[in-house]
């Protein structure tokens, strides 16, 4: 079984903030938080970034320890440390899967990107990010990657990935 996150899929959200996630992704983030047990929240992390981001990005348990140890291994003091600290430590919080498949989005992010009526669930392989409906997941509309994707040569694409030679 593939452990990422594929797919998009648009969910409404309700008065309270409160949204479904869909079950392909749902499961993703059970299988991927190392604490999670039947019965129990699936945990996920939120990073939601600078004021002119239109998204929140969300890493599942397992994702988050790798970034953090990354953090760790860089230099203490240095400009670049401290702006991946201030991201993922200052700009993030917890999240929870509650027992009815429904996430609470926080009243202020959902003010700030527009989520009141219909959110997307936007899988991008080791994350997924949770967008306004009808916006683009990073800052490229669908209608923008499309263009760019039909302008691509065939096969061009799959050019940009590097081997990985499997062990």
């Amino acid at each position: 079984m593939i452990d990422k996150f594929l797919g998009d899929y648009e969910q409404a959200v309700d008065g309270k903030g409160r949204v479904s996630v869909p079950s392909p992704i749902r499961s993703i983030v059970s299988r991927r938080d190392p604490d999670y047990s039947e019965g129990q929240r699936a945990n996920f992390v939120v990073v939601y970034g600078s004021p002119s981001w239109e998204r929140l990005e969300c890493y599942p348990i397992d994702e988050y320890t790798k970034i953090t140890r990354g953090i760790e291994k860089m230099k203490r003091g240095t400009p670049e440390r401290n702006r991946a600290q201030k991201l993922f430590f200052s700009r993030a919080f917890h999240a929870q899967i509650f027992e009815d498949g429904r996430i609470l989005l926080p009243q202020s992010h959902r003010e700030r990107l527009g989520l009141t009526e219909k959110v997307r669930f936007v899988g991008l392989g080791d994350q997924f990010n949770i967008v306004r409906a009808g916006s683009g997941d990073d800052g490229m509309s669908d209608d923008d990657f499309d263009a760019w994707l039909n302008e691509q040569e065939e096969g061009h694409v799959l050019s940009l990935i590097p081997d990985i030679d499997d062990e």
